[in-house]
This record gives structure tokens, sequence and C-alpha cells, in this order.
């Protein structure tokens, strides 16, 4: 029958033998190779890489199955693609917030609140749980672009309760002072 005896090894060998471009080394090494599964002649596996934006996701996908066909008596090759970017470890400054994007750059009018504003949005309607901090205390143009401009965000207790708009909970200092107000910023309280 064809396709008996192919080895799990031998598939993992071939896989070996391609290497992420940007990297240097080898899919198997790097843990990219997952669930893999051999019947019959037919191999199924996923590749797992570190990001959805992955530059040589096709190159890597198409020399793993030309790879994998490679091996004596394999028949099918079926790769699915997943994306998972690991949370680096360290002391939870944020509770319950796992990943944090910065959205920063030395020169104004370059698009940082469009580029937040979509960036946070997508992820949203990705199914991330999303919190968009406008941090910017000269012209904080994120309330405006979330179509929340004049909203005032609650206070419960010591707490402010962030918009939420297009499943994302926005935070601006646009939000709680009027457009062309100066705001008065004040240092730590040094005792209560």
């Amino acid at each position: 029958m064809r396709g008996e005896g192919v080895s799990r090894e031998e598939v993992l060998s071939a896989l070996r033998r391609v290497r992420d471009p940007e990297i240097g080394r080898d899919i198997v090494e790097l843990g990219f190779v997952r669930d893999l599964v051999i019947e019959e002649g037919r191999v199924r596996l996923v590749l797992q890489l570190t990001t959805p934006a992955c530059p040589f996701r096709r190159q890597i996908v198409e020399e793993a199955k030309r790879a994998v066909e490679g091996v004596s008596g394999v028949e099918s090759v079926e790769v699915e693609v997943r994306a998972s970017v690991p949370a680096m470890p360290r002391k939870e400054r944020l509770p319950g917030v796992k990943h944090v994007v910065a959205v920063a750059s030395g020169k104004g009018g370059v698009g940082k609140t469009t580029i937040s504003v979509n960036l946070a949005v997508a992820l949203a309607l990705d199914g991330a749980k999303v919190g968009l901090l406008d941090a910017d205390i000269y012209g904080p143009d994120v309330p405006l672009m979330m179509g929340v401009e004049g909203g005032r965000p609650e206070v419960r207790g010591e707490r402010i309760i962030p918009i939420e708009r297009h499943g994302v909970k926005v935070m601006s200092i646009g939000l709680l002072v009027e457009r062309e107000a100066a705001v008065i910023w004040r240092g730590p309280l040094m005792s209560r």
C-alpha cells in the first residue's frame, strides 16, 4: 500500500531543511511545527508562526510543503498556518493587560492618531479586548476620530470608566477638558 512506512522522524527531518529566511534557523528548531499527523501517506501539520504579519509566510509554507512532498511514501500534504504573538514574561504592571502597543513619533502630523485608532478598532473587530489611551496632551484627537467628542467618562468612586465605542474602551485628556481649555497639571499628592 502506498504511504506505508512514512515516519514522523522522516517528515521532521525534511522540515529541518526549511529555514526561516529572517532568523536563519530551521522551522522545527524554532518550534513552528505543531500537530503533525501522518495517516497512510497523508501528512497534516500546523505551522505556528510568531506573527500573523510574517513577511515570509508564503515562502515558509511552500518550502515546507515541498520538503514533505519529497519524503518517500507521502501522497499529500496539508499545512494550516496559525500565528501566536508570545507575551514576554514580565512583572504585571497593568493587571489584566497582556499586551501593550505604543504608537509614537517625535514629529507631529505623521498619523499617530490615525494608526492608533484604526489598529485599536481592527483588533477589537478581530475579537481582542482593546483599550485606547490617548496620551497626546497638545492635540488629543482620539475622541474626534472615535466619534466620542463631547462625551465624558463616568466616575465611580476613585475610578474613571472609559467610554466604549466600536468595541474599544477610550480614554483621552480630550474627554476630560474642553477642546481649547488649558490643563492645570499637578504633581503627585504627598498625603491624603
